[in-house]
């Protein structure tokens, strides 16, 4: 019978509650619905729906689907159960394996079989168990960490199944008790058997040159390794005198060559290094890092200053974009030399500024403007906020973001490095590392210290080890993201001094209102006075109020860091304010306004001097221009209603200037009924010069769908399956498919014939036998026994398989 047939019935006999478990936990499974339970199975089938739920499982539970793959043969129906996995997994028991294999039974990804008919007595009243068929594609080419067989080895590499032969024979008139071999294939037995024998494993390693322990125990996690330079292929013969252990274990066939770089050690030979099981570290219980004590106070302040501090660099960023956009590079993102004049700007370093960046337009603060490739700011309510509504909004954006800011600097598969707001710093799966490592966080950190008012402090190393127990297959993304998760989480409080905080464990529990209550609490209220000073400085002794803030960098310049800033008045600073239509008066009137202390005469005195000498000379805006010795013509041009929107200025009796481009202004003249010629082209502004962008719409945020489930869902699906739902459209056997590619794959492994039903060119269907050879990129390489040559056929043209009676899988 079919595997997903098999299947099929599997999850029939199960109740509506099992039913439920399984399409809770695996909702990808109906969305969208299924008509019947064959239509589920193969959806449990496909390689990625296996997939998705391998990742979600923990490391023990992995490691026993690991080794009932590699102890089980659909073909075959080669079965296990707990009691047989036992002798496979070192430090495991029958109860907790039970268990286990009853989790991955709920999820489909094993299904009910009968006992093997070479099985004990004993052991028919135990439940005995086979995976899914695509299991061993999805768990990948190393299941367990652990290589291929021999004979596939011997089959797959020619050149290693005829050194094979030589090997055994070598052995034998050594004295090891080893079987005769004349092929490759038997050849192949008679190693597995030898080295799967712990007597004969200890045998074979009486002579073994030192060392060779430590280099078997390097093959823990990975069958494949590269040659030493040392080591050569040429020298691994049985009578060498002092070989390498690279050497010894080529020439003795436990290492097999894969090329002249790389060995494989095979599946036998892993598993005999291991003490003769599949598993040598099955570890049940969940790991649990030791937490070093950090005082509440100590982490309060690092976080809260964090916070306030992130605040301030995030709103002096938008005020300087708003007045200089920030540049990106033709290749996309920002380049380094432009991420220095921001650093420069806001007195930080490189790292802390391309963070600032990104976290910024990940808020929709910074907004891209495709006409002038320029970052600019958005028009937001960003300065009106409260400070806990501003963290809210960063912090919820940074939970979101499908990116990964703190990649910033590394290196691209090309050469270079990644540049911030580069569009190679995408991350779809950013979202869900973030929210894993603060749920674990929270976890771990419920556990609590011995000593009061302290919290337990994890560093990355600990929250890896913790998360990868949980969901080992995510282990590659734990390492990568998880250091620069924790390092973007302290910088928004939520960690402080490397402890999770009330705002991260509120913002853990998905409860922003408790997190914003918390942070309003915490923060002290901002000050609206500073202190002006003699040598031209005023100090901020604390968190200045936005309006205020922004008033003061207006007419001085920030010095230092922090929320204790000095602002530092010049002429420059000066001309600046009255640039942007303040006077003299208006400046003075502010800072008498909101200074703790009297003006400084130095500090007047500069006022007053600066916006006496401010504006002899004028700078207008212009694109193009107008000039005629006609000046009544051009008075009427002037006066003329429907040149309005031209922007028009008269700047000398026979001079226009306009806001429109050379070609604009031409175009619209000639509509009004005269004939200008062009004089030269006009430039347009660029670098420094250019205008600023104008805020792009944002668009809605794209989220990737979660699979959920609703409860209507649910029963909607339940009674399609049991035949309960309403009449439709006829049924879609969608299985059909999966179960032809289960079909040619089976024939493939057994050397099986099929025969095949194929459409051709015309549409006419002919049924044929053929020998499948291979599957894959929706083709099928068969052999034609009729013909005597090899075929290509496309998958899309068949429409039936069937095993060919007599055949080795028929039955």
């Amino acid at each position: 019978m079919s595997a997903i047939r098999a299947l099929a019935e599997d999850l029939a006999a199960r109740s509506d509650e099992q039913l439920r478990e399984l399409l809770t936990a695996r909702p990808d499974l109906v969305l969208p619905p299924v008509p019947d339970f064959q239509a589920l199975a193969a959806r449990a089938s496909t390689r990625i729906s296996v997939q998705r739920a391998l990742e979600k499982l923990t490391a023990p539970q992995l490691q026993v689907l690991e080794a009932l793959d590699l102890t089980t043969n659909e073909d075959s129906h080669l079965s296990t159960t707990a009691s047989w996995l036992k002798a496979a997994i070192a430090g495991s028991t029958i109860k907790a394996l039970d268990g286990i294999l009853g989790y991955l039974h709920s999820l489909a990804l094993l299904r009910r079989a009968t006992p093997h008919p070479g099985a004990p007595k004993a052991d028919a009243g135990r439940r005995f168990y086979l995976p899914v068929s695509v299991l061993g594609e999805a768990l990948g080419a190393y299941p367990a960490g652990l290589g291929r067989p021999y004979s596939t080895l011997a089959a797959q590499q020619p050149e290693f199944g005829q050194r094979l032969v030589g090997i055994v024979e070598g052995l034998r008139q050594r004295g090891l008790p080893i079987e005769m071999a004349d092929t490759p294939s038997t050849a192949a037995h008679s190693l597995h058997h030898l080295v799967s024998d712990p007597a004969g494993w200890e045998a074979m390693l009486a002579d073994a040159p030192p060392q060779t322990g430590d280099l078997l125990r390097r093959f823990k996690y990975s069958p494949v390794g590269t040659i030493p330079k040392k080591a050569a292929i040429s020298r691994a013969v049985l009578d060498n005198p002092s070989p390498t252990p690279v050497e010894w274990l080529v020439a003795h066939g436990l290492l097999v060559p894969l090329d002249a770089l790389h060995v494989e050690l095979p599946r036998p030979v892993g598993q005999a290094s291991r003490g003769h099981v599949i598993v040598s570290d099955f570890q049940l219980d969940p790991v649990t890092p030791v937490p070093r004590a950090v005082p509440n106070t100590l982490r309060d302040n690092a976080a809260f200053g964090a916070v306030a501090e992130t605040l301030r660099l995030i709103t002096e960023l938008l005020a300087l974009a708003a007045t200089a956009p920030v540049g990106t590079l033709r290749s996309g993102g920002v380049g380094v030399r432009e991420v220095r004049r921001v650093s420069e700007a806001l007195r930080l370093d490189i790292g802390a500024t391309a963070w600032l960046l990104e976290l910024a337009a990940l808020s929709g603060l910074l907004v891209l403007d495709a006409a002038t490739a320029r970052w600019g700011t958005a028009e937001t309510d960003w300065l009106t906020l409260d400070r806990e509504l501003q963290w809210r909004r960063l912090v919820e954006a940074w939970l979101e973001a499908d990116r990964a800011p703190s990649l910033v600097g590394g290196p691209l598969p090309g050469g270079g490095s990644l540049n911030a707001l580069a569009g190679e710093l995408s991350r779809p799966d950013a979202p869900l590392v973030r929210r894993r490592a603060l749920e674990m966080l929270a976890a771990l950190t419920a556990a609590g210290v011995d000593q009061e008012a302290h919290t337990g402090a994890f560093d990355a190393e600990d929250l890896v080890s913790a998360l990868t127990w949980h969901q080992p297959r995510l282990q590659r993304r734990f390492a990568r993201l998880v250091p620069g998760i924790l390092k973007e989480a302290a910088q928004l409080g939520l960690i402080g001094s490397g402890a999770l905080t009330e705002l991260g464990e509120a913002v853990a529990a998905s409860d922003f209102e408790r997190a914003t209550g918390r942070l309003r609490e915490a923060l002290p209220e901002p000050l609206s006075s500073f202190l002006l000073q003699a040598d031209l400085t005023a100090v901020a002794p604390g968190y200045l109020d936005p309006a205020v803030a922004r008033e003061l960098a207006l007419i001085s310049t920030p010095e230092g860091q922090g929320p204790a800033a000095i602002y530092r008045f010049s002429a420059d600073s000066i001309r600046r304010a009255l640039d942007a239509d303040l006077d003299a008066a208006s400046i003075l009137e502010f800072l008498a306004h909101y200074s703790a202390t009297e003006v400084p005469q130095p500090l007047r005195y500069l006022v007053e001097d600066t916006a006496s000498r401010h504006g002899r000379l004028r700078i207008g805006a212009a694109r193009s221009y107008l000039r005629s010795d006609d000046e009544t013509g051009l008075n009427a041009l002037m006066a003329d209603p429907r040149s309005a929107t031209l922007g028009l200025t008269r700047i000398a009796p026979t001079v226009i200037a306009s806001a429109a481009t050379p070609q604009e202004l031409a175009l619209a003249i000639r509509d009004l009924g005269y004939a200008p010629v062009m004089e030269g082209q006009a430039r347009e502004a660029n670098g420094s010069h250019a205008r600023p962008p104008v805020p792009a719409a944002s668009s809605s945020r794209v989220r990737v769908n979660q699979w959920e489930l609703s409860e209507a869902d649910l029963e909607a699906q339940l009674a399609a399956l049991r035949g309960r739902g309403p009449a439709g459209a006829p049924k879609h056997d969608e299985s059909m498919p999966l179960v032809g590619l289960e079909t040619l794959r089976t024939a493939i492994r057994t050397k099986s014939s099929v025969r095949m039903g194929v459409v051709d060119s015309q549409g006419n269907e002919r049924q044929e036998i053929f020998v499948p050879l291979s599957v894959g990129e929706g083709r099928v390489r068969v052999f034609d026994p009729r013909r005597d040559v090899e075929r290509v056929v496309s998958i899309h043209r068949i429409m039936d398989v069937e095993i060919v009676e007599g055949s080795p899988a028929h039955g």
